[in-house]
């Protein structure tokens, strides 16, 4: 299959593995972007896990549902709307009485670096993979109970969210379904492979980084691509600056393997990106009018991270030594941050039906901000302009259509999978609410309840 495209090659192989007419598939396809085949599973006999009672808030756009029952089965959805018109079955073996809840789907956090979050005294606990195995099992408990049931990690130390990515499938840990990005490809110099801490100017000492692949020249980025897709990532993360013909050879080369792009850039470097076709332009650092305007024309998705840039403005990362006010010493990041105009340019993206989604992208002390952290990040699109409904939709369905997963996460209805919550309050009124949760459903089990 040489030379063909992923959607060529999975039409090929189903023609290969199709059954006799009148027989069934004999595949279904991995649940994350890579969508390798793997056996297919029976869900109509497994157990049926039973909501009832819950107001529905499907995430499709239109009225709630009073009074509605959610049938679920193995990690599927098999049947949700009002009780008049779902019966329960027989064989439940666990129903969840939500009467005076509130039920939506999980929310998604589209950048989160799972191994980042990091006591006070830094010296004694260093950047080793042991140590951000155990802060991203801290984090993805931290995740769960809050209701992010989905995120993507956009660049990790070593294959961390990976193996966290396959915890929680198996069931070894308890957490949000990961979809890992691998290391963030750079040119030597740029953001990521400085030598010198961002907005610190402490000195770094010359060790392999496996958060960051360096490359110069298209042909080395089209090669970083293809070792971060022998890795098994989801997503490929790029970052700014780096010329015309890199960035485009990299997003080439993962459109080729059917993976996404998300790019950590600025300036003229965001406008070259969306031009050249990335999926997901991340933050909203020194954005120009232009690139707004780009976003709309190429439907790139938009994640605008505003709550990391706010926290550095006006805060900074103590317990890191970064002091609040800008990026302090840092050769790829010459530039301040206005936090008005990052709302701004959200504000306008949103006008110009640009599909935005919900990141937080704090990168330390997120035993301490996390997932508080979040839910500011839900004030700021709201303060730059979006209602409770669209803010809702950012966090659901248009971040399970930007992560590629929109055909399986990000709506409560039949086929999809079983990511839900329950809370105590109607976010669509009051956005709080999502404060409340009472239940957590991911994957078709309870994973947080009451008791």
């Amino acid at each position: 299959m040489k030379g063909i495209g992923p959607a060529v090659a999975l039409a090929l192989a189903a023609a290969i593995t199709a059954p006799a007419a009148g027989q069934t598939a004999t595949y279904e396809t991995s649940d994350d972007i890579r969508r390798v085949l793997v056996p297919p599973v029976d869900r109509e006999h497994m157990p049926a896990l039973v909501i009832t009672g819950a107001t529905l808030l499907d995430g499709r756009g239109g009225a709630p549902v009073a009074d509605a029952v959610i049938v679920m089965r193995g990690d599927r959805i098999f049947a949700a709307g009002p009780t008049a018109s779902i019966p329960v079955p027989a064989d439940v073996a666990r129903t969840v009485d939500a009467r005076g809840l509130y039920v939506m789907p999980g929310l998604i956090d589209l950048h989160l670096h799972v191994t980042s979050q990091r006591g006070d005294d830094f010296g004694r606990y260093p950047d080793s993979d042991a140590a951000a195995a155990i802060r991203a099992t801290v984090l993805a408990a931290s995740a769960i109970k809050a209701g992010i049931t989905a995120i993507r990690d956009p660049a990790t130390i070593g294959d961390v969210a990976l193996r966290m990515k396959e915890a929680v499938q198996r069931g070894i840990v308890v957490g949000p379904r990961i979809l890992w990005s691998g290391a963030m490809i750079a040119t030597t110099g740029g953001h990521g492979d400085e030598i010198t801490g961002t907005a610190t100017g402490r000195f770094k000492p010359d060790v392999p980084n496996s958060r960051t692949v360096t490359a110069n020249g298209p042909w080395e980025w089209r090669q970083a691509v293809r070792s971060q897709v022998r890795r098994q990532v989801d997503w490929v993360k790029v970052s700014a600056p780096f010329e015309r013909e890199e960035i485009a050879a990299a997003v080439d080369e993962a459109h080729r393997e059917g993976l996404r792009v998300a790019i950590d850039s600025f300036g003229e470097y965001s406008e070259w990106a969306v031009a050249a076709g990335v999926d997901s332009l991340e933050h909203t650092l020194d954005m120009s009018d232009a690139t707004v305007t780009l976003m709309a024309k190429h439907k790139t998705g938009f994640v605008p991270t505003l709550t990391a840039f706010r926290n550095l403005l006006t805060r900074g990362y103590p317990p890191a030594g970064i002091p609040a006010g800008a990026f302090y010493y840092t050769f790829s990041r010459r530039y301040p941050i206005d936090f008005q105009a990052n709302l701004r340019h959200v504000r306008d993206a949103y006008k110009a039906g640009v599909r935005i989604g919900v990141g937080t992208d704090i990168p330390f002390e997120n035993e301490r901000l996390y997932p508080a952290s979040y839910h500011e990040e839900l004030g700021y699109l709201h303060e730059a302009g979006l209602s409770n409904k669209d803010v809702l939709a950012s966090a659901t369905r248009i971040g399970a259509d930007i992560l590629g997963m929109g055909d399986k996460l990000g709506t409560i209805e039949a086929g999809k999978i079983a990511d839900l919550i329950v809370l105590g309050g109607n976010p669509e009124q009051d956005l709080s609410a999502l404060k409340d949760v009472r239940y957590v459903v991911a994957g078709g089990k309870v994973a947080v309840s009451p008791d």
